[in-house]
């Protein structure tokens, strides 16, 4: 069934450590998105601080409840409960922002669930029609390497950047962010076109 502006949903999932929808680049993308006709979700998800799987993805799975309609954009953890959810169920795409699929060291990730069993790639890509990713080269949570391996692994289209850091995150000044609102806009009008 073709997929329609007025139908679709974009869904917005920020990261943990006590991460907020209301922060960073979140409110000018809802902004701009929505003025282009989007309809546009964006709620500060349980557990904030230690991002918990076990919170995270039945609140997206119950709450917000995406189906094959639905483009969500994650950033880190956000990209992880994505992730986790495409592994069972359809979404029409993802867009991952900073995102992992290791801990990279990092307690709180160990912590989190996300990595307790392995990934499975194949229904991840299998059920969503792309995957478009965004890695800075200066990120200082998620090494380059970690960020191209994903690639590979998800087979995304990658977009690297510089001075980008982890794109908001830790009191980094980022309140716009028009590559990804470029890249989200372009990527659904295409699609819009292709199914005519």
């Amino acid at each position: 069934m073709p997929v329609t502006k007025t139908d679709m949903r974009i869904v917005l999932i920020h990261g943990n450590a006590g991460a907020s929808i209301e922060r960073v680049w979140f409110p000018y993308l809802k902004r701009e998105l929505e003025s282009r006709g989007y309809n546009v979700v964006a709620k500060t998800f349980p557990d904030p601080l230690k991002g918990r799987m076990r919170y995270w993805l039945p609140f997206l799975t119950d709450v917000i409840c995406p189906d094959e309609r639905t483009v969500i954009v994650g950033h880190s953890s956000g990209a992880l409960t994505a992730f986790r959810y495409a592994e069972s169920a359809p979404l029409l795409g993802t867009f991952a922002i900073a995102a992992h699929h290791t801990d990279c060291g990092f307690e709180l990730e160990r912590r989190s669930g996300f990595f307790d069993g392995p990934w499975d790639w194949a229904a991840i890509r299998r059920n969503q029609r792309f995957i478009v990713q965004f890695h800075s080269t200066d990120d200082p949570l998620v090494p380059v390497e970690v960020a191209q391996e994903l690639h590979q692994l998800s087979d995304s289209r990658l977009t690297m950047m510089e001075g980008m850091g982890h794109f908001g995150a830790f009191g980094q000044e980022m309140d716009s962010f028009p590559e990804l609102l470029d890249a989200i806009c372009q990527e659904l009008e295409s699609l819009f076109r292709a199914e005519g």
